[in-house]
């Protein structure tokens, strides 16, 4: 039964390997995929879920469990098309599932997986999502390879387990709660890098996924350096301009590898509150180097002050000019959903 699976999916595609997360180059680069669980008693349910998915027409994954603590019970997967019995064997689990025919693939959110267990032992079990396979309607695929990872504690989620760098961390609630949501991930080594500093392409990436696209079409990027913008970033700064969050400089260029400012994160926050409509003027901040933040920033990093969306630094100070960190986009991104 897995060759026939093999043959309908290696029909519409050569099965590549798709990254789900990121890589140093590509820190927020296109969809996500995380699991989460849940428990009954000795029944745990795992759910496998894709986030901001393009035209998805067929995926293929393993899914690595403890033997020692957990029993396979079953899982289904997609609708819609064809899938097999999932594959059991040596503690992996295969699942994989095509649509049938000439029709467009799933986009947005859509639920891949669902499987069951059954817990053997107390403590801690670990379960890992490795060589996943994505292709689209049109035969694309994707190259690049990660994992996601869940820990299950006695019938619960301990989705920061997935990372070993951030417990302890001021962020550590915010993180998982953003993972949880798929609008951004960890890298492949099992770390989160919450200390890792954004560049503007990756900020403008993790802002439009968590607010999610307006569904318009946006015209062609004007910038000088249009053609330097990721392939992976490219439609969320042009939503993120088109909806006039983010702008380029005075140069006519974007710069999208360069690392975001506190004012310029300060600046896009208050934006996608407000559009394009600039906050009021303001006077004094009460941050204590209130006298660094440019004038054209300070504005925004009144206002996103006032609205609880920002706050200083150790010592009380904003660091206007300081690099923004994974950490600081995750919290300030959170604090925008709260205002919406």
């Amino acid at each position: 039964m897995l060759k026939k699976i093999a043959a309908i999916i290696g029909a519409v595609m050569l099965l590549g390997c798709f990254a789900i997360g990121m890589q140093a180059s590509a820190a927020e680069a296109g969809p996500a995929i995380s699991m989460k669980s849940s428990a009954s008693g000795n029944e745990i349910t795992v759910t496998v879920t894709g986030t901001q998915l393009q035209d998805l027409y067929a995926y293929d994954f393993m899914l690595k469990y403890d033997t020692q603590k957990l029993a396979y019970q079953s899982a289904s997967s997609g609708t819609g098309g064809f899938a097999v019995d999932p594959i059991v064997q040596n503690g992996d689990i295969r699942i994989a599932h095509t649509k049938v025919g000439k029709i467009a693939g799933d986009s947005g959110t859509l639920q891949l997986a669902v499987l069951k267990f059954k817990k053997l032992q107390t403590g801690a079990a670990q379960l890992t999502l490795h060589d996943v396979k994505l292709v689209d309607s049109k035969l694309n695929t994707f190259g690049k390879t990660i994992k996601a990872s869940l820990a299950v504690e006695d019938g619960t989620v301990s989705s920061q387990a997935a990372f070993k760098d951030i417990a302890g961390h001021w962020a550590h609630a915010s993180i998982v709660q953003a993972v949880q949501q798929g609008w951004i991930s960890g890298y492949e080594d099992g770390s989160f890098r919450p200390n890792k500093e954004v560049t503007r392409a990756e900020f403008a990436a993790m802002l439009i996924r968590a607010l999610g696209t307006d569904g318009k079409g946006h015209q062609p990027l004007q910038f000088t350096d249009a053609k330097r913008i990721p392939a992976w970033a490219l439609p969320y700064v042009e939503e993120a301009v088109s909806r006039q969050i983010m702008n380029g400089y005075d140069s006519g260029a974007f710069e999208p590898n360069k690392l975001i400012s506190r004012a310029e994160m300060a600046a896009m926050a208050v934006r996608s509150l407000n559009g394009a409509a600039a906050p009021a003027e303001a006077g004094q901040t009460n941050f204590a180097d209130d006298s660094k933040i440019p004038a054209w920033a300070k504005p925004y990093a009144a206002e996103a002050a006032q609205r609880g969306i920002m706050k200083g630094r150790s010592g009380g100070i904003f660091a206007p000019e300081a690099h923004a960190t994974r950490a600081e986009a995750v919290v300030v991104i959170l604090a925008l959903f709260q205002q919406k």
